[in-house]
C-alpha cells in the first residue's frame, strides 16, 4: 500500500487531540492557560501566558518577545495531563504562529499517536495510507537505527 502524508490541518488536529487541547476564546476564568497581548502604560506590547488570571507574575508570565509565546503555551499544554483549555483569541494565535508550534510538536508525539491508533485507543481520523506514512516515518526508522547502533 502506498503511504500518504496527512495534511497539515490533520496533523494539527491530531496533536490537539493527543494533548486534549481545546482553544476557547470564551473560556475566561475557566481555562487552564491564558494567552493574550497587553499594552504597557507607555504604549509597548507585551504578551501574557499564565495559568491564573488572578495572579499574573510579571517576572514569570509576561513576555516581551512574541516569538517566546508558542513555546510558553506548549509548556502548559504538555503538563496538563491530557486535557487543556486555552483562553486565547484565534487571531492572536495566528499572529504568533501557534499552528507551527503544533506541527513541531507532532515530531515529538507522532510515534505515540501511531501507537494509540494501532492499539485502538484513539481515533485521529487518519486514513490507512496516512497511518502507513506514520509507521514509515516515525517507527520503522527508529527500529532500524536502534538495531544498527
Amino acid at each position: 500500500m502506498e503511504s500518504k502524508e496527512p495534511t497539515q490541518e490533520k496533523i494539527i488536529e491530531a496533536v490537539k487531540k493527543y494533548y486534549g487541547l481545546k482553544i476557547d476564546e470564551n473560556a475566561y476564568m475557566n481555562a487552564d492557560v491564558y494567552a493574550y497581548e497587553e499594552t504597557t502604560a507607555d504604549g509597548y506590547s507585551v504578551y501574557v501566558v499564565t495559568g491564573d488570571m488572578n495572579s499574573v507574575c510579571i517576572a514569570e508570565d509576561v513576555y516581551y518577545y512574541e516569538s517566546d509565546i508558542p513555546s510558553a503555551i506548549m509548556e502548559y499544554v504538555e503538563y496538563a495531563n491530557g486535557h487543556c483549555t486555552i483562553y486565547a483569541d484565534q487571531y492572536f494565535l495566528d499572529d504568533i504562529y501557534f499552528d507551527d508550534m503544533l506541527l513541531e510538536s507532532f515530531q515529538e508525539v507522532a510515534d505515540k499517536i501511531y501507537d494509540n491508533i494501532t492499539n485502538d485507543e484513539e481515533d485521529y481520523g487518519f486514513t490507512v495510507a496516512e497511518v502507513q506514512w506514520l509507521k514509515q516515518e516515525f517507527t520503522e526508522s527508529e527500529e532500524i537505527n536502534q538495531t544498527v547502533s
